[in-house]
Parts: structure tokens; sequence; C-alpha cells
């Protein structure tokens, strides 16, 4: 079984500009290019509705697997997005669940 990987996070206020979201995805992107056989898939979301209780992104990946997720978390493009955005995360939810292969 694939799993879902959901990442849930809010920041500070004006932290995420269309800048954030382009490096966002482009580092997403290139995960996706660095780890073929492991990510199979990446989306980046943009909050649409402001409310309270709402995070600022989310980001959406598939893996080949359990094992592919520490793959993933250990990459140097993953460290480097955290290192540039986890500064100025307020409140951050993961989620992992087994899905059917896409």
């Amino acid at each position: 079984m694939a799993i879902r990987h959901l990442v849930l996070m809010r920041l500070q206020k004006g932290v995420f500009t269309k800048e954030a979201l382009a490096d966002y995805e482009a580092t997403f992107s290139a995960l996706r290019d660095a780890l073929p056989e492991d990510v199979l898939s990446a989306r980046v979301y943009e909050n649409a509705v402001d409310r309270p209780q709402n995070m600022t992104v989310m980001v959406e990946m598939t893996l080949r697997d359990e094992t592919s997720l520490p793959k993933y978390l250990q990459h140097p493009l993953h460290q480097g997005i955290g290192q540039r955005y986890n500064p100025y995360v307020e409140a951050i939810a993961s989620f992992d669940c087994e899905v059917d292969a896409p």
C-alpha cells in the first residue's frame, strides 16, 4: 500500500506570500524528481478561506510505502524548506494513511 502524507501548517501572518507558495511548489516538485521511486505525487495547497482555525498551507504527498517516509524527511530539499519556514510556523499537524497506489 502507498502512504498518503499530509502536512498542514499555520504560518505567521504575512509569511506565506506568492513567492513562498512558489518556493514550496518548486521544492516539492524537485523532491518528486530527486526521489522518483519514493515520491509518487506531491501537491501544495494554499488556504482559500480566512478563518481563525484554518491552516495556511497543506502539502499532500503520495509515497511508495512506509519506507519512503524517512527518505523524504531526511532529504536535503525537505530539510532546506524546513530551515526556511519552520521559524515562522505557529501550528503544524501531519497525518499518514494507507491508500492505493496511483
